[in-house]
């Protein structure tokens, strides 16, 4: 009835499982407008993210891509990796090979895991780099789904990859 621009969803993701996440915006996303944004507050791995946006929720803020990278874990298509495992020492490919961000195409795994042992800066500014990049990408690719009508089907993609149990 105020004729606002968009809808938050907040207070989740503190401590619940993720199913009764699931179940709240399901019930929560039936009254609210159709035609207006759906903003789901705080919420940040890539499986609760797509979860969300099939169940209709189309905008995301949360600090786990920075926090994440603080404490040397990556995001990739394969799941997180920490970087802070030793078989990263001597790696000399990017922290994930399918991966464009600047972090990638210029560092090595072995290069990060680096920075984030010794507690460099750089190497948590890097990993935040590459974790928000790949965010974006995943984000590039479910908009891509959703406009292609084909959001079903990426979904079920991903909830069946290695990544998915791992978010």
């Amino acid at each position: 009835e105020l004729g606002l621009d968009g809808y938050a969803i907040g207070g989740l993701a503190v401590g619940e499982p993720a199913e009764v996440m699931y179940e709240v915006i399901e019930a929560v996303e039936e009254h609210m407008p159709q035609d207006k944004i759906r903003y789901l507050m705080g919420v940040g791995t890539p499986t609760n993210i797509l979860e969300a946006v099939h169940r209709g929720v189309d905008l995301f803020d949360c600090v786990m891509p920075s926090r994440n990278a603080r404490h040397g874990h990556a995001f990739t298509n394969e799941g997180v990796r920490n970087m802070l495992n030793a078989k990263y020492t001597l790696d000399d490919q990017p922290i994930d090979p399918t991966c464009d961000c600047p972090t990638c195409k210029n560092h090595t795994r072995a290069y990060i895991r680096h920075l984030v042992k010794q507690n460099e800066m750089l190497g948590a500014i890097l990993l935040s780099v590459h974790n928000l990049h790949f965010l974006l990408d995943l984000m590039r690719r479910a908009r891509e789904a959703v406009l292609a009508d084909a959001y079903e089907e990426f979904f079920e993609q991903w909830m069946e990859s290695d990544a998915a149990a791992d978010y």
